[in-house]
């Protein structure tokens, strides 16, 4: 059994990001951790702040996201969805 992954914001975004776009550091950024199903989009994984960053084109209401590698992924309620563009 893996470890629990907590997230508190889903950023939606279109070109992959240097920074976390909510703390604004970049020491704690984790590729390809959760996988996000229904738009099939690259994802970065801030586990300092909690955000799931996807990088997409499309804007899902709902996300259906999975581990890689088998961790328990809990969504922290009311968690926020939003779209980021620079």
């Amino acid at each position: 059994m893996g470890k629990t992954i907590f997230i508190k914001e889903i950023i939606l975004i279109l070109k992959e990001p240097r920074l976390c776009p909510t703390c604004e550091k970049e020491d704690r950024l984790e590729k390809d951790i959760v996988r996000e199903e229904r738009t099939n989009g690259k994802t970065i994984l801030c586990s300092r702040c909690e955000a799931l960053i996807v990088i997409t084109n499309q804007h899902p209401r709902k996300v259906e996201l999975s581990s890689t590698m088998g961790d328990i992924i809990m969504l922290k309620e009311p968690h926020l969805i939003r779209k980021v563009s620079y």
